[in-house]
């Protein structure tokens, strides 16, 4: 891992390592909540879960297997990082054309696909509709990770087809002892 887990993760981490452990991930997360909470993160540390070789008994990634070399190097051969191509600027329907073209393509090393689309509410309506049909015919054993701090912004039919994950700011008795650490 790139920073070690935050401890307001810990029940929706356990929820969905649970999933997994029993064969139950989901196809789509939406991760939300404010700014700062770790959405992105958490994103991070599931993608490295998922493409570790030898994950932990806790469900994290082992951080020396090749996946994860791969993953710390940014260049898994697996996963695809989706954004605005600039700030403010929205994401475009080529650029969930090349997320939904990546699915479809065969797996590098036989496991899991993740794909993490980052600020999904900043799709414009063109790539919405677009994200819909790889939202209602998942490519098996792949995950699309949708990250959003305004899950309203994001059309009510990609909302329903996704697992929701709500993250909340945490509590001070939580943050001040992580807060004093660093």
């Amino acid at each position: 891992m790139t920073m070690a887990p935050l401890p307001w993760h810990d029940a929706p981490w356990q929820q969905l390592w649970c999933s997994r452990t029993t064969a139950r991930l989901p196809h789509a997360l939406l991760l939300h909540g404010p700014a700062g909470v770790g959405k992105r993160e958490f994103a991070e540390r599931l993608t490295w879960a998922l493409l570790c070789q030898r994950p932990t008994h806790e469900g994290d990634a082992c951080g020396e297997c090749r996946g994860c070399r791969l993953c710390r190097a940014g260049s898994h051969p697996d996963t695809l990082r989706v954004t605005p191509e600039a700030p403010g600027k929205p994401i475009k329907v080529d650029q969930v054309r090349a997320l939904s073209a990546f699915l479809d393509r065969t797996t590098e090393f036989g496991g899991a696909k993740v794909v993490r689309l980052e600020e999904a509410e900043r799709m414009n309506i063109n790539a919405a509709n677009s994200l819909l049909k790889t939202l209602e015919e998942p490519t098996p054993g792949s995950l699309l990770l949708l990250t959003s701090t305004h899950p309203t912004r994001l059309p009510a039919t990609v909302r329903s087809r996704c697992q929701q994950l709500a993250f909340q700011r945490p509590d001070t008795a939580r943050a001040l002892p992580w807060l004093t650490a660093r």
